[in-house]
């Protein structure tokens, strides 16, 4: 007999009331679940102003005009989770937002995807994200970028950990590599990225290292942080305190140490617009394998199936890509299927 029939519960309002605590217990209950079958990722937002084929870099004191001219969103763990959630895998995002116009076209941006998101400011920060004027010509391209100050990002990590609590997937940026022991032991599969930093080293990595499930750094990264000279003997030193490391390595292909063999994976022959957010795609098509229970070998292919289809466009976000045209790319080039889990 439901609780509000009960003669006990003498008031309409009283049941109403008892059902409306209940529902809310219901809905965050099911939220708990919905958010521990997800990829979770946090990071601060990039809007990049980006000038595409421009003749020729400017010198100083001269303007030089381009051919296009785009507002988009950078790379970055936003980036990898927008591109995970166009293939189909529920995500999760915890970034930071204000009340200004970069905060708003931000959130109109991960509505328009309908990415679940955590606003993790607590101060007055008008515009808390990165904004980058990108110059593209044939021969490279140049950024300026303006980030506000560190103090505009504070948060506990407590509060970090409790968003990243119950995902099935962690992606975990350099900033947050402290994380990787208590999530590992909460239950979580540890993916962790890599940026370039003059502090990149093995001890600077050491305690983190032994909860790190994969490890994805791009060949300077890896070579900065063991002082190898080469990708492969960078990828040699890293598998002695790594258990699955990986090393992307541009246009070589993609380095990885499995049963203590080593494999090369070939990128992909694509026509080569822009290579901004390459490593970012990267990182969505490896997790859409790595959650979809695949090999480590079909992950990577995945990610050189996304990272190269990223470099086909100018920016990050681009050149979109969908599960059904993942997983015909990957049966076409690698004789695979869809994985029945």
């Amino acid at each position: 007999m439901p609780l509000w029939w009960n003669p006990l519960v003498n008031s309409y309002s009283l049941a109403e009331e008892l059902l409306r605590e209940y529902l809310e217990i219901y809905e965050g209950v099911y939220r708990r679940m919905e958010g521990m079958n997800s990829v979770g990722g946090f990071g601060i937002a990039n809007v990049d102003i980006i000038f595409g084929n421009a003749r020729r870099m400017p010198k100083l004191g001269e303007e030089v005009y381009s051919e296009s001219c785009s507002k988009q969103l950078g790379g970055g763990a936003v980036a990898t989770l927008i591109q995970l959630s166009r293939l189909g895998v529920p995500v999760k995002l915890a970034t930071y937002i204000g009340e200004g116009p970069l905060s708003r076209y931000l959130v109109k941006e991960l509505e328009k995807d309908k990415i679940e998101y955590t606003n993790m400011l607590s101060t007055d920060e008008e515009d808390p994200v990165t904004l980058s004027c990108v110059v593209s010509c044939m021969q490279d391209r140049g950024i300026v970028s303006y980030k506000p100050e560190e103090a505009a990002f504070a948060v506990e990590k407590k509060k970090i950990y409790e968003f990243y609590e119950g995902c099935r997937i962690a992606f975990l940026s350099l900033e947050q590599k402290d994380l990787c022991r208590p999530l590992k032991e909460a239950g979580c599969t540890i993916v962790l990225d890599s940026a370039w930093s003059d502090m990149l080293s093995l001890e600077w990595y050491y305690d983190a290292f032994p909860y790190v499930d994969y490890f994805i750094p791009n060949s300077m990264e890896a070579m900065k942080i063991t002082g190898a000279d080469t990708p492969v003997q960078a990828l040699e030193r890293l598998s002695e305190h790594l258990k699955n490391p990986i090393v992307k390595n541009g246009n070589a292909g993609c380095l990885y140490k499995e049963n203590k063999e080593l494999h090369i994976i070939e990128p992909l022959p694509v026509r080569h617009v822009d290579s901004t957010g390459a490593g970012d795609a990267f990182a969505a098509g490896f997790m859409y394998g790595l959650y979809y229970g695949y090999d480590l070998g079909d992950c990577i292919r995945f990610g050189n199936i996304t990272g190269g289809n990223a470099v086909t466009e100018m920016g990050c976000l681009s050149a979109e890509m969908d599960e059904e045209k993942l997983l015909k790319y990957f049966y076409e080039i690698y004789g695979r299927e869809k994985k029945i889990s």
